[in-house]
C-alpha cells in the first residue's frame, strides 16, 4: 500500500473519538495476511525465531502444529496460538484473553478487542451477531451461560477471517486469525 494513503486512513481513524491509544498500538493493514506480524504460510523457525521457546508445543494428530506463547494483548494477559500444517505453514493463529465478569462492562471489554480488529482493516467491514436477554448486562447473561457475540471479517482479496467473540458459558474472548488454507483444509 502506497505510505500516503495509509497515513491518511490512520490520520482519519486517531481523530475518530476514544480511538487514538488503539491505532497508536498497531498497524493498519487493508489485507489479513497473517497473524500478529507473521504472514500465512512462514513456518515454524520464523516464529521461534522472533518470539523464541514457547511455553506449549501441541503436534495433534491431524499434522497440525500449535506454538503457544504468554502474552499481553492489548494491556491484558493473553495467550497467542500460531498454528502449522506442514509445507503450508502458518494458517491460524489466535488470541485468548480473560474478560473479568467481576468488573462489570463486559459490553465494553469485548469492544476493546472488536474495535482493534475493525482499526487493523478499516477496510473490511465486519457482520455483528449477538444473543443475550436484554433484560439482564452482558456479564451476568455470560455469567448465566445465555450470552453471546462474535464479529467477523473476511478478506474479499485473499479469503482469511478474522473473528472475535465470546461463547456462551465463557468468560474469554477469543481472536481468531484464519487463512483461506486453513478453510480450505476444513472443507470436507
Amino acid at each position: 500500500m502506497k505510505t500516503g494513503l495509509k497515513a491518511a486512513i490512520l490520520a482519519f481513524l486517531t481523530v475518530l473519538g476514544g480511538t487514538s491509544n488503539l491505532v497508536a498500538q498497531q498497524e493498519v493493514s487493508m489485507s489479513i495476511d497473517g497473524f500478529n506480524g507473521i504472514e500465512w504460510g512462514s513456518s515454524e523457525a520464523d516464529v521461534l525465531a522472533r518470539f523464541g521457546e514457547p511455553a506449549q508445543i501441541d503436534s495433534l494428530d491431524n499434522g497440525i502444529v500449535v506454538l503457544a506463547y504468554r502474552t499481553d494483548l492489548l494491556g491484558e494477559p493473553a495467550v497467542a496460538f500460531y498454528a502449522f500444517l506442514g509445507d503450508a505453514g502458518m494458517i491460524k493463529g489466535q488470541y485468548i484473553v480473560k474478560l473479568h465478569l467481576d468488573e462489570g462492562d463486559c459490553e465494553g471489554q469485548y469492544r476493546v478487542y472488536r474495535d482493534h480488529v475493525t482499526l487493523t482493516y478499516p477496510l473490511i467491514p465486519p457482520v455483528e451477531n449477538y444473543d443475550y436477554p436484554f433484560t439482564e448486562d452482558f456479564c451476568t447473561s455470560l455469567l448465566n451461560g445465555r450470552g453471546n457475540w462474535a464479529n467477523q471479517w473476511a478478506d474479499p482479496e485473499n479469503g482469511a477471517v478474522v473473528t472475535v467473540i465470546v461463547q456462551e458459558g465463557s468468560d474469554e474472548v477469543k481472536l481468531i486469525y484464519e487463512s483461506a488454507t486453513f478453510l480450505n483444509w476444513l472443507e470436507p
